[in-house]
């Protein structure tokens, strides 16, 4: 709840310059491999200027909707809580973003 009251109103920008890029600097990786990658179950698209804790609870929202149904539920009986979701500031290494995405030539 204090990290949330900290940062709910900041911006993806900020949770990926302030928190991402810090943690992640002296691997030089994504936040994923630095903490231990899952499987993700879901792809998400966002826009990183919204309030991130309008991110986290539309994603929060999400998984307890489809716990009851979703994979992880039927496979393990685990929470809304163990979903994985592949989110691009967090799966995508912060410091080689134009390795990990490509130069935007469809063609490379």
């Amino acid at each position: 709840e204090a990290f949330m009251q900290h940062i709910g109103s900041r911006t993806m920008s900020y949770v990926c310059g302030d928190i991402v890029k810090p943690l992640t600097q002296s691997a030089r990786c994504s936040l994923a491999e630095y903490i231990g990658p899952d499987v993700a179950e879901w792809f998400v698209s966002h826009f990183w200027g919204s309030p991130f804790k309008e991110f986290v609870d539309a994603i929060v929202a999400h998984a307890k909707a489809l716990a009851p149904s979703s994979r992880s539920m039927l496979a393990g009986g685990q929470s809304w809580k163990a979903m994985a979701y592949w989110i691009c500031t967090f799966s995508n290494s912060q410091w080689a973003v134009d390795v990990e995405l490509g130069s935007g030539d469809y063609r490379r």
